[in-house]
């Protein structure tokens, strides 16, 4: 059983015993643990991975529109999720409110709440008034890349929200400040959030060094290097390319931005897959809710818009065919991240809520802060999963402890959130916490991971 299977390089050098020995330490992280040794079978209450059948897929399609998505689906426009859909379920992911993706995702990740898992929002305010942009430090709770990789499974985890600085997992981590201007894009979004709070000064700050790198291990940046400039990974040509619709400055550069960004998203996953094939993988795409904030208003019915405050029908024109082929890039996406994926695997695509117009200012806009874009889009196949359904419900809340369920692990009696009913898995007998899982950030050392796998070389008579 394993406390934690994860250290970084400094650890390993801290400890001085060479390659030989590096291969025992783990051995040891995957059956060792704080209350006895393992047989490398499952048992209550612990923390040992059993032998899954299949792996796991994850794909989060920030802000992906239930009401839209089906349209499309129903045109012909999304190939891959129909096939996948009609391979598998669907249904709604339903999040508790507010709509804010970043407590949003982490509580898919921890299968907690806000209040419990830390991370509320974009920015958390500081004792003397300055607003910091909520970094994986301020998340209390174990992820599933945590109780996983501390299981000896590997894991890969891709722009995932709140996981800047990157923890030290067994496997791959690079964390959602690693895209090309992301990270200031995201301090932007806190200092937006922050006027509205009472008792702040001043712009959004880090937490932590500017200087933090983005990928653990760090023996897997160059690989990540070589996806910002990699070829396309799809045929979809790119919406906003073209320059004299989309000129230069401002918004437009933004959107180029934001297709880049879920292109290089899609690539490190892919590289990641290649050099890995984890057991669990978590991806992360924000392009479609980045973009719909300024295009969705394009999508809507006209008639709900007051006449006086809507664009002129070639720009309606424009935007729409921008945001309905940036739906099918993000499709073509997806093919690239699935195509790899068996029968027995578990892949589920899933969007945190859906969109919404709110025609209250001056100029309509797309949101996402009522009921109505509460729900969205759960799209599931695999092994377990009930074929031919379209009426899954989904909780946010319910989605780590499913995924444990499904690879054989444990789920916590501490989570908020349940195995899925409708999901056809055993259900291993719960533990009481995953939270004394230590966690270990890229570039530090953690004195208590130090000193168990020192404890350990003690036991066996290599270290005096």
């Amino acid at each position: 059983m394993n406390e934690s299977s994860t250290w970084t390089e400094r650890s390993r050098r801290s400890i001085a015993l060479g390659m030989g020995l590096l291969g025992l330490l783990v051995v040891l992280a995957c059956s060792e643990g704080g209350e006895g040794h393992s047989t490398g079978e499952a048992q209550p209450g612990r923390r040992v991975a059993s032998a899954a059948p299949g792996r796991v897929l994850v794909i989060g399609v920030d802000g992906a529109s239930l009401r839209f998505t089906k349209q499309l689906m129903d045109r012909g426009r999304l190939p891959v999720l129909t096939k996948m859909m009609q391979q598998g379920a669907s249904g709604v992911s339903r999040p508790q409110g507010p709509l804010l993706s970043p407590r949003i995702w982490t509580s898919v990740a921890t299968g907690k709440l806000p209040r419990n898992h830390g991370i509320e929002g974009w920015v958390r305010v500081g004792d003397d008034g300055t607003p910091y942009l909520y970094s994986s430090r301020d998340r209390r709770a174990r992820a599933l890349w945590n109780i996983a990789g501390a299981a000896g499974m590997r894991v890969g985890v891709v722009n995932w929200l709140m996981t800047h600085p990157p923890e030290v997992v067994n496997g791959v981590i690079v964390s959602d400040h690693a895209a090309e201007g992301m990270e200031g894009d995201k301090l932007d979004m806190a200092s937006q959030f922050a006027r509205n709070m009472k008792g702040v000064t001043g712009q959004a700050q880090l937490g932590e060094a500017a200087d933090v790198a983005y990928v653990a291990p760090a023996s897997f940046e160059e690989r990540v290097a070589a996806a910002r400039n990699a070829a396309p990974l799809t045929e979809i040509e790119n919406p906003f390319a073209d320059r004299e619709v989309w000129p230069d400055g401002g918004l437009n550069d933004f959107f180029r931005r934001v297709q880049a960004n879920d292109e290089f998203a899609a690539g490190v996953a892919l590289e990641i897959e290649a050099q890995e094939r984890p057991d669990l993988m978590l991806v992360y795409l924000p392009g479609i809710d980045r973009l719909s904030h300024f295009l969705w208003v394009s999508v809507e019915d006209q008639s709900i818009i007051p006449e006086e405050k809507r664009w002129p029908q070639h720009v309606i024109d424009t935007q729409s065919k921008a945001l309905t082929t940036y739906y099918e890039y993000v499709d073509a996406l997806i093919g690239r991240l699935t195509e790899s994926r068996g029968p027995d695997d578990l892949v589920i695509v899933m969007s945190d809520h859906s969109f919404e117009t709110d025609v209250s200012g001056s100029h309509p806009r797309g949101v996402h802060d009522s009921a109505a874009a509460r729900d969205g889009i759960l799209i599931v196949k695999g092994r377990g999963v009930p074929q031919g359904r379209r009426d899954l419900v989904f909780r946010m809340i319910d989605m780590a402890p499913t995924l444990l369920s499904w690879l054989g692990l444990a789920p916590a009696r501490d989570m908020d959130g349940r195995v899925a009913h409708w999901m056809q898995v055993d259900q291993p007998e719960a533990v009481a916490s995953y939270d004394d899982i230590p966690i270990e950030y890229l570039g530090e050392s953690s004195p208590e991971v130090d000193s168990r796998i020192i404890e350990n070389l003690k036991e066996l008579g290599y270290v005096e």
